[in-house]
């Protein structure tokens, strides 16, 4: 298989990231992915447009401003599973991204 590139590759970690850690604000996404805050944002819009999941910030009850979480509420086409077994055994080492 030839390796992805680093956009497919941010997009494939995003979407394990949200499928494994509960309740991710956007820094913890940043620390989980190492991908830019700026960059984060764009690819969750890119996720939502292109993949069809479905993913809402979910703002915290009694605090301005925005605090919250993400939550995904449909995987669109992504079967989660599948997914996570596929990139836990195929993500390629970091010096193997194409640019």
């Amino acid at each position: 298989m030839p390796a992805p590139t680093q956009d497919l590759c941010r997009k494939f970690d995003l979407i394990f990231a949200l499928a494994t850690i509960q309740k991710p604000d956007i820094q913890v996404l940043q620390r989980a992915t190492d991908i830019p805050v700026s960059t984060l944002k764009r690819q969750l819009s890119h996720l939502r447009t292109n993949f069809g999941i479905h993913i809402e910030f979910q703002r915290t009850s009694g605090t301005h401003g925005g605090s919250g979480h993400y939550a995904v509420t449909d995987w669109g086409m992504i079967e989660k599973d599948r997914f996570l077994a596929f990139w836990l055994v195929n993500r390629p080492k970091p010096e193997k991204i194409k640019k």
